[in-house]
């Protein structure tokens, strides 16, 4: 929902179209029209996404055919109705490449089938001139009016699927729509067009129209031009349909403009092309009977019939050059009209190649042939088709007079690729790994990388954190020495300390159920560690045969002495007496202070002693929990509830809430610890009861099966039965047993899976629990997936309590994806586990990028982010001493690894880990592909590895739909408010859709879903083959378990499928009955407006108040949304408030009565005082007890009062206003309306808020205090923050499959609920189906082998003086079978692109020849994640421009260019191209003070790059090269397709024609031999065109290369070439005016978005300024010689305090104080000095405008 109104976007935009009213319209008018009143807008409200990690998954969508053929069509390299100039003349290009056509198709399918994607192809006639063009060449528009049919038969043939119509108003598209339910079309837009041709101009109206029309049928569509393929993601522009376009109109002069417009493009074309999927290959005769008759087209069929049977290889060719005249007549007339006559026909699946035609005609005209056998002299004549190609004939001599072609065909073949020479290089680790990377003719030449730009090559020394001066080493490894602190600085560390061990006190308090009590902590005693020194003591094979002899002996003895009886001796007799006589009397005592408890609940009502026996089972005392009174306390809480059933003056109503509290109450009774014998009396009692509710079968299952005694009762039950008659016949159900629990009693079920005792855990484990626990006793590495609520949690604890057992100073390390979660298992294990070190060891840090709590080094367990271990695991220093020490690394949320922004890490970390990993996720797609990958890494690790999958939640999910009313919420207070009845339940099977034809792995059914599908499908006969009535299927079962309905739910299952795929109608059927017929009304399918949405928002929150459905989270995607929500919710409740304050005498009596009171109080406390003066300190303290215990004294009439209000009640008012007063501080700054919000039991809760609220309203959610918790996606990931209910609101990109099942998974949590709801609000009924019936994607990787990665390897090696743990990193690495769980790229290919990484480092300065990182590699090292904006920084100073720009005069100019260069580097954020038009920019620049369109970079800047970029593509297609030539014979011959597979197979025909083809041919090395049909060998033009047409076999990824491509097209050098996408300003215009309103309104980046991209910017920021103070120290030390420690070097006002148990600020206030103190070093230069103040000058300003915005 777009409460915030972002999409109404800028007034300044909103144009009227009235003043062309009654105007004929050009094309160019019309188009700007078009755009004026609709896509200007809705390419401002499109966001850039990953289409199939964050927005479709594996959900179907379409492709425009007609815009893929036109990414094919405009491909530079293809040679297809084109020109192609020289340095001497205009040629005229015949070409026809079909084959590379169909290459260029198949790469950009296989963009999509290898990320497992679910498409269909379709194609409008109407939008056929997007692929076709507009151009004034006839042979252009017939050569792509033909390859389109082409292609399009070739689609169909490779099985895509594929479908054709005139436009999106046929019924056939709609019918399909309506079938297949796509979530977005990928379509091109036509382009924003500037100074273009007016056939450009229609061609966009045209394809305009095709959105429009999309939109308006409320179909999604995505940009296909412009997209970038990045990893196992697509990122785009995604275009949401809205409401107001499906009911937009066109005026009526557009709509004839766009008439118009197609009508003159086909009488351009001039004829129709005609689509279909069913190809018949006519005969040969048959073409030849319709082309033109003459020389030309007998050559035309001949080269249409040797293509099948050439090798591919043989069409790899430049252009044949033959005599101009003859070039321009098969342009301007021959093959336009053979192109034409091929194209109108209805089938057409020859083959044709362009220069193979013209390379016959050549041929022809050299040998002055007359027949096929002058050229084919061995053709035979095997079919018709060579029997037509044996009479065709030509006048060759006369061909020759009339244009004689020059001798030689063919274009003279390029010189190869000159040799590249690789910089000398030697490391002894990585020389070995790369010992079998033979590169030819790479002599090492004596030449070395260009010198730095500082003067001299400065090794690094990588021991500061990233973004600010702190040593990551304590003072006892090496760090800097704590600086002694003042009085005033210890007072504030103290302050802080005690703040934060309250916070988190509170906070294990809330997660471990022990508010208000005293946290009951596992105490874990000392190990005790080896000595340092000492080494384990090795033993000979003859100690080790006796050691063993021995232990086997010593087993034995003990397993028989264990065997043995216990020996009584007089001691252990008296001893047993004592326990004896000790029970006796506790058991006397038991139950005499039972019968104390019963005769004092005599004279209560049943209500009352039914609340007093609830007390007394929850008293843990010894008498209440003794197995006899523990059994009485039950069975007379049974007699008073069945008591109570029979006053009531209409039982029948409550029959079934009755009978399920007796048989939970009896499961209960059964389930209590063993005890020797029951009553006889209790026994029948017991018995009449399952009589009396109709359970008289089942007393064996629901009774305990122990002895009968002839003791009584300390009560007499109520009689139930009468000579086998039930007195009270209202008790028995009305159904069968069976029926009745599956209809009511589902929930309630016991949920085990083979559940068994186990020491290990204090509760009974499932099957496959133990097997997790046995694989962590093993020390195996793991892979546990299992829904949310399943019981995931013990796992990481009991790893955790392993290691603390084990040893004291071994380390786990917990991996948490979010800052909230790491903070939530602190404290968690905070309130878990105690251990009390005898040296100066801790239990536990935490690290993120913004806060540090204790010394990691030094505590055994370690709670962090993804990031923070990616960094400490590649730190040298820790390798030396830490890593070694890392026994577990848990890696929670696991599928967190195919994330967009940091998914790279998470496979880095997998890759070097060096112990077993636990792997845990509720959530993975497709697990098994991802689980061989991970099993694949461990084994090289040597680390055992287990894979347990778990997929049944421990409670079930019901949903509901919330129906969309106009009615406004009109209740006046809580109580008042009557249930709406808009909640609708949805059966799972009911939301199918019509064509599905499977059933969704995670579909659950509850046992009342069972029942009313089996009901449903016997009512429609569909059952007759098989009996699966209950009865028939629990046969002979007694009380049912989840197990039982989990068979019945698959045998359902099974009849469902096998409908779905065999019988759809009946199916159809049964999805009819079992839907809400409210949800077939249109209606369902439409979302609210903004007014709609506020008003039944209000209406649902009070109808799960009044369901007893809270405490429920809302969840809504957007920050702003949350905020609005809240404070709509918070406004309805205070008006209401308002309103009955000021109307009700009640309310007024009590404030007069409140007055009075207080009134009277002071007397009193005049009284009291003059008691104390009279020392009457009794009396004195019970008045002042009295007093204050009155409700007047508490009272506050500003507390929002319980009717209008959701809140629970506190645990503790007192620390409830404690907390809100801290929220409030000035240190805090919580909104006043979050404070207003959180006293009626709201919150929300989204990153933008601060970590000490989001902690608070946590722990208070946790507590039952707030009711109602609206937020982001923020709680969705493993958050401890059970709900009754999850509650999605309004729709998003955002939610997707992943999402989706991650926020219901909140409802439900274990030990809390035995069910879950989840709510549809906001949402269409067929966005609510697709949601459900969703499939998760696979997960997404990236290519970890950065050449930032290779870096940092080097860095962990010299750093760590090649420690152990280093090595086996860099060899494990090099060694594995696959890189990544979805790369293609095997371990020979790894070790070339390596190689040439290397050399990369070496050209870049950042690698010596030793392999030791140098001046800037902390820059580079440190912004991994920004590769290759961090390569582009490091040239750009290298080259000496960001010198340059900092000399200049003017420093405020200087900071300007500078901050646009980073803005480039660090701040590209794409800007819609529709919405830079620049007559829009015009119309923003007037109103706001914002740029919104980024400057290009300066020419030089876009020099350097462009030069940089030369260096690296010849580097890499060195790469490719070599790597083709040493393994040539395993590659094979490239002749395949990417998705066809291999060409036909042919034999080589011997003909003189055959021979000249074949020493003409070119013979590319690394290029694709498809692409060389067009004539290109293996000099690549660009990084794109070299990974676009690399040959098979070679797997490169573009985003693996540190291309500098983007760079230099966003730069002056380029201006005349407008990029794809332009980049938007926000960095450089926050900066100037720091508005953020200017930031959403004029840059369109909505509120909550613009935090993230400023905080991003701003640690970046900071990343650079800290390694430039690095390197100047570094720089200052080898030129002063003399300073030995880098400390005497900087004046820091604060420095890190090595103390063990340290809790440091955030490091986000910290690095100010210690950055702004940074002096000059010694010798440094003045030219490195100005760079680093201007640097610093622009961190400090963009930091100062971030913090106080944000504050």
């Amino acid at each position: 929902m777009d409460l915030e109104n972002f999409e109404d976007g800028p007034s300044a935009l909103h144009s009227p179209s009235s003043h062309y009213q009654g105007q004929q319209l050009s094309p160019k008018t019309a188009l700007r029209l078009f755009d004026d009143i609709w896509y200007t807008l809705a390419t401002r409200r499109s966001r850039w996404m990953d289409l199939i990690g964050d927005y479709g998954g594996k959900e179907t969508f379409f492709i425009d055919g007609d815009s893929l053929l036109q990414l094919v069509f405009d491909t530079p390299s293809l040679a297809l109705g084109r020109l192609v100039e020289d340095t001497e003349n205009k040629r005229t290009d015949n070409s026809f490449q079909l084959l590379h056509a169909k290459f260029i198709l198949e790469k950009h399918i296989l963009e999509f089938t290898q990320r497992d994607t679910t498409f269909e192809v379709v194609f409008f006639n109407g939008a056929r001139h997007t692929s076709i063009g507009a151009g004034v060449s006839e042979f252009s528009r017939n050569s792509r009016a033909l390859a389109r049919k082409m292609l399009f038969h070739h689609m169909a043939n490779i099985h895509i699927p594929i479908h054709s119509f005139n436009s999106p108003k046929d019924p056939s598209w709609i019918n399909l729509v309506s079938k297949k339910q796509p979530m977005f079309i990928m379509v091109n837009d036509g382009g924003t067009l500037v100074n273009a041709q007016g056939g450009q101009y229609k061609r966009a109206l045209l394809q305009r129209e095709l959105l429009f029309e999309l939109s308006r049928q409320g179909l999604a569509f995505a940009l296909l031009k412009g997209a970038e393929y990045r990893d196992s993601k697509i990122m785009t522009f995604v275009y949401e349909s809205r409401t107001y376009v499906q009911n937009l109109r066109l005026d009526l002069p557009l709509k004839h403009a766009i008439s118009l417009s197609r009508d003159e493009l086909d009488e351009q074309l001039g004829y129709v092309t005609p689509l279909s999927t069913l190809v018949i290959q006519p005969p040969l005769e048959w073409w030849s009977n319709r082309l033109p008759v003459g020389d030309l087209s007998s050559i035309f069929l001949l080269h249409v019939l040797l293509i099948a049977q050439l090798d591919v290889r043989l069409l790899a060719r430049g252009l044949p050059k033959l005599h101009p005249d003859l070039e321009f007549l098969l342009q301007r007339t021959f093959l336009p009209s053979v192109f034409r006559i091929l194209a109108q026909s209805d089938s057409c699946s020859l083959d044709i190649d362009g220069r193979l035609f013209l390379e016959v005609l050549w041929f022809v005209i050299q040998t002055k042939a007359t027949s096929v056998k002058q050229i084919l002299p061995s053709l035979q004549k095997a079919d018709e088709n060579s029997r037509i190609l044996s009479e065709l004939s030509f006048d060759g001599p006369g061909l020759a007079d009339r244009y004689p072609s020059p001798p030689i065909s063919a274009v003279a073949a390029s010189p190869a690729p000159q040799q590249y020479h690789l910089l000398p290089f030697s490391n002894h680790v990585f020389d070995t790994a790369l010992a079998h990377v033979n590169i030819p003719d790479t002599a090492q030449i004596d030449v070395d990388a260009p010198k730095s730009i500082f003067g001299m090559d400065i090794l690094a020394n990588d021991t500061k954190h990233w973004h600010n001066t702190h040593s990551i080493l304590p003072t006892y490894l090496g760090g800097p020495k704590s600086k002694p602190l003042n009085e005033w600085e210890k007072r504030r560390r103290d302050r802080k300390l005690h703040r934060d061990q309250t916070r988190l006190q509170k906070q294990a308090a809330s997660l471990t159920g022990a508010n208000g009590n005293i946290l009951e902590k596992t105490i874990i005693a000392p190990v005790g560690s080896r000595p340092q020194n000492s080494k384990p003591i090795r033993l000979s094979g003859a100690d080790k045969t006796r050691a063993k002899i021995q232990e086997g002996k010593s087993k034995k003895t003990k397993e028989a002495d264990r065997s043995k009886p216990p020996i009584l001796t007089g001691a252990n007799k008296a001893r047993a007496k004592i326990l004896e006589d000790k029970s006796k009397k506790t058991e006397k005592e038991a139950v005499e202070w039972w019968g104390g408890k019963l005769k004092a609940m005599t004279l209560d009502t049943v209500e009352d002693q039914l609340e007093h026996v609830k007390l007394l089972k929850r008293n843990p005392s010894s008498k209440a929990t003794y197995p006899s009174v523990a059994f009485e306390i039950r069975l007379y809480e049974l007699h008073l509830i069945l008591k109570g059933w029979t006053m009531k003056s209409d039982p029948d109503s409550s029959r079934d809430e009755m009978v399920i509290k007796i048989l939970r109450l009896l499961s209960e009774i059964k389930e209590l610890p063993v005890h020797s014998n029951i009553p006889t009396t209790a026994n029948k009692f017991l018995v009449d009861v399952c009589r009396s509710i109709g359970f008289e079968s089942f007393t064996g299952s629901l009774l305990p099966d122990v002895a009968l005694s002839l003791d009584s009762c300390a009560f007499k039950p109520i009689k139930l039965v009468s000579k086998m008659v039930s007195l009270y016949p209202f008790m028995s159900i009305t159904v069968s047993p069976i029926e009745w629990q599956l209809e009511h009693f589902g929930e309630y079920m016991d949920r085990s899976m083979d559940s068994a005792p186990d020491a290990r855990v204090p509760f009974s484990p499932d099957r496959w629990q133990r097997e997790v626990l046995d694989a962590i006793d093993k020390n195996e590495s793991l892979l546990a997936l299992a829904p949310t609520s399943a019981g995931k949690t013990f796992i990481s604890f009991y790893a955790m309590e392993k290691i603390l057992r084990e040893s004291d100073d071994g380390v786990l390390v917990y991996i948490a994806p979010t800052k909230a979660l790491v903070n939530q298992i602190a404290a968690e294990v905070y309130g878990r586990f105690s251990k009390h070190y005898s040296g100066n060891q801790t239990l536990l840090a935490v690290h993120t990028r913004d806060t540090r709590t204790g010394d990691l080094q030094r505590a055994q367990i370690l709670i962090t982010v993804p990031e923070m271990l990616g960094i400490l695991i590649l730190s040298p220093t820790l390798a030396q001493n830490w890593t070694s020490r890392v026994k577990r690394i848990i890696l929670d949320e696991i599928h967190s690894i195919g994330q967009e922004q940091g998914g790279a890490v998470w496979e880095q970390i997998i890759l070097l880990a060096p112990c077993p990993i636990i792997g845990l996720s509720a959530t993975v797609g497709s697990p098994e592909q991802f689980n061989v990958w991970l099993e694949s890494v461990q084994k090289a690790h040597d680390f055992p590895h287990v894979y347990i999958h778990h997929p049944y939640r421990y409670s079930h999910l019901r949903k509901f739909f919330f129906l969309p009313s106009p009615d406004k919420y009109s209740s006046t207070s809580l109580s008042s408010h009557e249930v709406s009845k808009r909640l609708t339940f949805l059966h799972p099977v009911s939301l199918l859709s019509e064509n599905s034809n499977s059933l969704p792995i995670d579909m659950s059914l509850e046992s009342r879903d069972c029942l009313c599908l089996y009901r449903t499908l016997h009512s429609h006969n569909l059952l007759k083959d098989i009996d699966l009535s209950p009865e028939t299927i629990f046969k002979g079962r007694g009380l049912l378990c989840q197990k039982d309905i989990l068979e019945y739910e698959k045998v359902l299952k099974d009849v469902v499928v096998h409908l779905l795929v065999h019988d759809p109608n009946s199916m159809k059927k049964i999805i009819s009955s079992l839907t809400p017929q409210t949800l077939t009304d249109p209606g369902a399918d439409v979302s609210p407006s903004n007014g709609e949405f506020i008003e039944g928002l209000m209406t649902l929150v009070c109808d799960l108040h009044k369901l007893d459905n809270l405490p429920a989270i809302l969840f809504s995607f957007d920050r702003t949304g949350c905020e609005l929500m809240a404070k709509c919710i918070v406004e309805k409740l205070e008006s209401s408030e308002t309103k009955w304050k000021q109307s009700s005498h009640r309310w007024k009596t009590k404030l007069a009565e409140v007055e009075n009171w207080r009134k009277l109080e002071k007397v009193r406390s005049a009284q009291r005082q003059k008691e104390m003066k009279q020392k009457q300190e009794h009396d004195a303290l019970r008045d002042d007890i009295s007093s204050t215990h009155a409700w007047q004294a508490t009272f506050n009439e500003e507390d929002p009062l319980a009717d209008f209000s959701f809140a629970g009640r506190p645990s503790s008012k007192e620390e409830l206003e404690d907390t809100i007063r801290d929220l409030s501080g000035p240190w805090l700054n919580t909104p006043d309306w979050a404070i207003n919000a959180l006293r009626r039991g709201i919150a929300v809760h989204h990153a933008g808020m601060s970590k000490a609220y989001r902690i608070a309203i946590e722990n208070l959610f946790r507590q039952g205090f707030i009711r109602v918790m609206i937020s982001t996606g923020t709680l969705a990931l493993g958050i401890n923050a059970p709900a009754r209910t999850s509650v999605f609101c309004g729709d998003s990109p955002f939610l997707t499959a992943l999402m989706y099942r991650q926020c219901a998974g909140r409802a439900g949590r274990r030990g809390f609920d035995l069910l879950g709801n989840v709510v549809f609000f906001g949402l269409p009924y067929s966005r609510v189906q697709r949601l459900v019936l969703s499939r998760l994607p696979a997960l997404g990787d990236s290519f970890p082998l950065t050449s930032t990665f290779i870096l940092r390897l080097f860095n962990l090696l010299q750093g760590s003086n090649y420690a152990d743990f280093a090595v086996r990193s860099v060899e494990s690495v090099m060694n594995l079978p696959r890189i990544s769980h979805r790369s293609d790229m095997g371990k020979d290919q790894v070790l070339h692109h390596v190689r040439f990484s290397i050399e990369y480092l070496r050209r870049a300065g950042l690698l010596n020849h030793e392999g030791k990182p140098t001046n800037l590699f902390g820059i580079s090292s440190h912004l991994y994640h920004t590769e290759p904006s961090n390569f582009a920084l490091v040239h750009i100073f290298e080259s000496g421009v960001i010198h340059k720009i900092c000399e200049q005069s003017s420093s405020v100019n200087a900071e300007m260019d500078l901050l646009l260069l980073l803005c480039h580097l660090f701040g590209r954020r794409y800007i819609p191209r529709n919405y830079s038009r620049p007559e829009v920019i015009a119309l923003l620049r007037k109103k706001y003070p914002s740029q919104i369109i980024l400057p290009p970079l300066p020419s030089e800047i876009g020099a350097k790059l462009q030069g940089h970029n030369d260096d690296i593509l010849r580097m890499f297609s060195s790469y490719a090269l070599s790597y083709a030539v040493e393994h040539q014979s395993s590659l094979g011959v490239d002749d395949t397709l990417p998705v066809s597979g291999p060409t036909a197979n042919t034999v080589r025909i011997e003909s003189p024609f055959i021979d000249y083809l074949d020493s003409t041919k070119i013979t590319p090395i690394a290029r694709s031999i498809f692409a060389a049909t067009s004539g290109l060998d293996d000099h690549f033009t660009s990084i794109y065109d070299l990974v676009s047409t690399v040959r098979k076999g070679i797997h490169l990824h573009e985003h693996a290369i540190p291309s500098m491509q983007g760079f230099v097209d966003h730069s002056a050098l380029r201006e005349s070439v407008q990029p794809e996408h332009k980049l938007n300003a926000y960095i450089l215009d926050f900066y100037s005016h720091g508005q953020l309103s200017a930031l959403a309104e004029a840059n369109g980046i909505r509120r909550g978005e613009v935090w993230y991209e400023l905080q991003e910017f701003d640690l970046t920021l900071k990343t650079i300024r800290t390694s430039l103070q690095e390197l100047l120290i570094q720089l200052s030390l080898a030129r002063c010689r003399k300073i030995k420690d880098v400390n005497e070097l900087l004046d820091l006002e604060a420095e890190e305090d090595g103390s063990k148990d340290t809790v440091q600020e955030d490091e986000e206030n910290e690095e100010e104080n210690g950055i702004e103190g940074f002096k000059r070093p010694p010798q440094t230069s003045p030219g490195d000095w100005k760079v680093y103040e201007i640097f610093d000058r622009i961190t400090r300003n963009f930091g100062e405008k971030f913090h106080e915005i944000f504050a």
